[in-house]
């Protein structure tokens, strides 16, 4: 039963948008580190001295599996950090795209909702470019497609409510 009245915006979609409006925000901060300071470089350092200092630990221990997980990872953020600046203007892109739809959702565009679809999808996908896939890439990739496709079907549950 809908008991909004036209044009106004149901509770439900209010707080799906503030929610993805904070993920935007968290997006275009991360594109702007990406693309425009050398973080991505001082956190691989800082994370391949810890990496290093928990393999050893592990070594003698048996963690041959845990091991060879970390050196994954760690090449994986290698190439993430070498292909930092890329990386970020595609974040950067999918961000703005996304809550550009995200904005036009608020306001009752449904048009909004193929934008965010397109900018979503292109944001999960795009940095398997320059990133390639791995194991931990994929685990990423599934819990980020987890999250978006629910955002994309909470969304679609709106659309009666946008024109």
């Amino acid at each position: 039963m809908d008991t909004t009245t036209p044009g106004t915006r149901p509770t439900f979609l209010t707080v799906l948008c503030i929610l993805s409006f904070l993920m935007g925000a968290w997006g275009l901060w991360n594109g702007i580190e990406g693309a425009f300071t050398d973080n991505p470089q001082r956190e691989l350092e800082e994370a391949r001295t810890e990496m290093e200092t928990a393999m050893a630990e592990l070594e003698g221990q048996g963690g041959d599996f845990a091991v060879k997980m970390m050196e994954s990872g760690m090449a994986m953020a290698e190439t993430a950090a070498a292909n930092a600046v890329p990386l970020g203007y595609i974040g950067l892109l999918a961000s703005a795209l996304s809550l550009l739809g995200v904005w036009m959702m608020w306001n009752l565009k449904r048009t909004g909702y193929w934008i965010y679809i397109v900018a979503s999808i292109a944001g999960l996908f795009l940095p398997f470019i320059f990133i390639g896939f791995s194991t931990l890439g994929l685990l990423s990739l599934g819990f980020g497609a987890f999250i978006t496709i629910l955002f994309i079907v909470l969304y679609g549950l709106n659309l009666k409510h946008m024109s």
